[in-house]
This record gives structure tokens, C-alpha cells and sequence, in this order.
């Protein structure tokens, strides 16, 4: 026999370095017939995935999205957070609507059952800003009754 028998059942051709069925799917390596390996093409998922790494970082460079910048939510106006830390100590904090040159606090602590212990008057704070969250610490000079499990403090602006 003359001819090289391909795979595909036809005689197989010599381009110059190889022999190659004529279909052109195998080629001879002087052992056994091994399949041609096209070029593939562009891997598209990898394309896509790049393309939308770009876009994401041009939309945060250009402030489209800004990425973590959410702002803080506004303070509680008032008195929050109120405790009682132990018997000649409480503390609590505060966010005004306007500013304030002098403020104190008019606090009144209650008992389990609601009712009104007494009232202690805290020192005076001075050039407090409006819309700004303070953490007071006030120290009593008289013990705190026992049984206050509560307090509320209003806030008192003179000046």
C-alpha cells in the first residue's frame, strides 16, 4: 500500500512537516494519528468578569458609587442612654436642637412602680452645639435612693 490511510478513511496528504488526513481534524506523529487542536477562541467569561471589574472601578472613580460612605445616623435629640451607675454616680447623653451657652439638667429618679424618688440639678455646662451627641457623667453629692431603678433628665437652657 502506497498511501497513508488516514482516520477519516481517505488518503492522508503531506503538507511539508506532517502527514494530515484530508478533513484535516488528525495528523500523523509517526506512531499514532493525534487530533489537531484548533486555536480556541477568546474565553468570553473571563472577558466578561474583566469588563465588569472596569466598570465598577470607573463608577467609583468617576463618584457614581461611592462605596462606604454612608453617613452616621443624626444623634437622638434629648437625653439617652440614661443609667445609673452607682449611688452618687449617673450618667447619660444628650443632643440639643440649638445651641446652648449655659445648660444643666434637671433630673428626677423613679422607683419599679413609676413614682418620683426626688430631683438632683446638675452642674452647668457651658457652649453646648446644636446637634452634636454629649456623654455626661455626674457625680451626686447625696446618695441616690436605693430603690431608683430609672431616671429621666430634661434639659434646662439659660443663656
Amino acid at each position: 500500500m502506497d498511501a497513508m490511510v488516514a482516520p477519516d478513511g481517505r488518503p492522508a496528504t503531506f503538507d511539508g512537516s506532517a502527514w494530515v488526513s484530508q478533513d484535516g481534524k488528525y495528523w500523523w506523529n509517526g506512531a499514532a494519528w493525534q487530533p489537531i487542536r484548533r486555536k480556541q477562541g477568546p474565553n468570553l467569561f473571563v472577558i466578561g468578569v474583566g469588563l465588569v471589574i472596569i466598570v465598577a472601578v470607573a463608577l467609583v472613580v468617576t463618584g457614581v458609587i461611592r462605596p462606604g460612605t454612608t453617613k452616621p445616623a443624626p444623634p437622638t435629640m434629648g437625653v439617652s442612654n440614661s443609667k445609673i451607675d452607682s449611688s452618687s454616680r449617673i450618667e447619660f447623653d444628650s443632643a440639643r436642637p440649638s445651641d446652648c451657652k449655659r445648660l444643666n439638667f434637671q433630673i428626677v429618679f423613679y422607683d419599679k412602680a413609676g413614682h418620683s424618688l426626688g430631683t438632683y440639678e446638675s452642674d452647668f455646662k457651658s457652649n453646648v452645639t446644636v446637634g452634636e451627641s454629649h456623654h455626661y457623667v455626674f457625680y451626686t453629692i447625696d446618695a441616690i435612693p436605693t430603690s431608683a431603678v430609672r431616671l429621666t433628665a430634661a434639659d434646662v437652657c439659660s443663656g
